[in-house]
């Protein structure tokens, strides 16, 4: 095979091979450097796919590779002299190297003085190798769109490649590293503020359509035109230190992150909730002052996607928040804090909260069958998160009508409430009650609740059983005997947790 090119240092330092070559032969003859390439990621591969196949706007810069032309460290007399020749301008006959690579240049000269160096000296060289024996080739620059090439059209398109070449091994190593090094953190990217200023602001030059259907932008950056100048942050006091000053960026990470967790759509009405949920958002910050010194934006992220999900888990993921004085960390992304929430909310949905009046003999008897039968549940049923049995020692007789905020931050998350109405307490009927009301207002047929009542108990008491078991649609259970009530207890837990 041969690649075909102009040949000269770069800056001075680098001899590079400059030329074009279809990306499917780039992607053949070369290969990532374990060393420093990161192996690319599935989904990142399919986008670069699909902005190769489809995109009008296609273009990025040189492919840049590197080899060296002797495989072990001092250069070859070879080497020098085909050092020389270049800096020196002189044509090459084709010199064998490394890796069974053949180069070979001509030099056309100027006859002008005031030409520049690159004029004087035109240098075309030939590459020669065999592309039988694999990639001899590493990979600078360009890894992860050679390694998206699939398509047989993208394959043909003829892309800028640049091969840098390194006289010995040693040279090859540190020439790899340090490049690699500069391309990817010395640049100095254009602010994406800026850059999406030229892009959002001039419909003319961008069409609305070519936002929408062009993979190099897509809906989030539509929904961002039609959402920018259309945010009045007069109503959003809480959240203008967050999105005042990039606004533009703000909403395109925000309509693209959402839309990829699957809460927003490609559509028109998608502008319409994302801004009654920057409202809701608002308003949380209001009722937690605290989130009010915050400036991450990927925690903003993560809540908005609780608001716009529905979920009942939002007031949770707040207090999560702040318990855990996470509004203080100046960034995060909004992907972790939702992963590691909802695996703290599946924990907390294996949490079974028993509303009982305390101070009760029978009372505290009840409650040890129920942590007994949770157990055996969890150990038989090999639960990674075993079953977690809570209560709050708070009231000793039923005089209180008052929820504490602890009491409805439990109830609120727990997978199941069970109460114990054996002794006709107020505030275990106002708790099953509050469920109940909970479960309604959320649009569940029926609620996570299941009462019992102890018969031998309530017939010492002037507790009513007709009161007590007046509650249609939740499970109930009659304590007569302790074993046949644990067994019925331990049949109901695991119909509600599906065991």
């Amino acid at each position: 095979m041969k690649l075909k090119g102009i040949l000269d240092f770069s800056l001075g330092n680098f001899l590079c091979l400059r030329g074009f070559a279809p990306m499917g032969v780039l992607q053949d003859i070369s290969k990532r450097d374990d060393n420093i390439q990161r192996v690319p990621k599935d989904e990142r591969l399919k986008e670069i796919g699909d902005y190769l196949k489809k995109g009008d706007f296609l273009f990025f810069p040189e492919v840049i590779l590197c080899i060296a032309l002797h495989d072990k460290d001092p250069a070859t007399p070879e080497v020098d002299q085909f050092w020389a020749a270049v800096t020196q301008g002189q044509s090459k006959r084709v010199t064998r190297f490394a890796n069974g690579l053949r180069v070979s240049s001509a030099v056309s000269k100027s006859r002008k003085k005031g030409d520049i160096r690159a004029v004087q000296f035109f240098q075309t060289s030939i590459v020669q190798f065999d592309e039988s024996k694999g990639p001899i080739f590493s990979r600078i620059d360009g890894n992860h769109r050679l390694a998206a090439t699939k398509d047989a059209q993208v394959r043909e398109r003829a892309v800028p490649f640049c091969i840098v070449f390194c006289r010995n091994a040693t040279e090859f190593r540190r020439v790899s590293s340090a490049l690699f090094h500069n391309i990817n953190y010395k640049q100095v990217p254009l602010p994406k503020e800026h850059n999406l200023r030229l892009i959002l602001d001039d419909p003319d030059l961008f069409p609305d359509d070519k936002l929408k259907g062009d993979p190099s932008f897509g809906w989030p950056y539509y929904q961002a035109r039609q959402l920018h100048n259309h945010i009045d942050l007069d109503l959003l006091p809480n959240l203008r230190p967050l999105i005042e000053s990039e606004m533009r960026s703000f909403l395109v990470d925000q309509f693209s992150y959402l839309g990829e967790m699957g809460v927003l759509n490609d559509n028109e009405n998608a502008i319409k909730r994302f801004k009654e949920a920057l409202t809701k958002a608002n308003a949380l910050f209001d009722e937690q002052p605290a989130l009010k010194d915050t400036h991450n934006r990927g925690l903003l992220a993560a809540l908005l996607y609780y608001v716009l999900k529905g979920a009942p888990a939002t007031a949770s993921f707040v207090r999560w928040v702040v318990e855990n004085h996470l509004h203080h960390i100046a960034d995060s992304r909004a992907s972790d804090l939702t992963q590691i929430f909802d695996q703290v909310l599946g924990s907390r949905k294996h949490t079974i909260f028993v509303s009982m009046p305390f101070g009760k003999h029978a009372a505290e008897n009840h409650y040890k069958i129920i942590e007994r039968v949770c157990k055996e549940v969890s150990q038989t049923s090999d639960l990674k998160v075993p079953l977690k049995v809570e209560r709050v020692d708070w009231f000793h007789d039923g005089t209180s009508y008052v929820i504490t905020d602890k009491i409805v931050q439990m109830i609120s998350d727990c997978g199941l409430l069970i109460g114990d109405l054996t002794h006709g307490n107020a505030n275990v009927y106002h708790e099953v009650g509050f469920v109940m009301g909970k479960s309604k207002a959320e649009g569940k047929n029926s609620a996570n609740i299941l009462v019992f009542l102890d018969e031998s108990e309530s017939a010492k008491t002037d507790s009513n059983k007709a009161v007590a078991f007046n509650l249609r649609g939740i499970k109930q259970l009659r304590f007569t005997e302790t074993e046949v009530f644990a067994k019925d207890l331990r049949r109901n837990i695991k119909l509600f947790f599906k065991l």
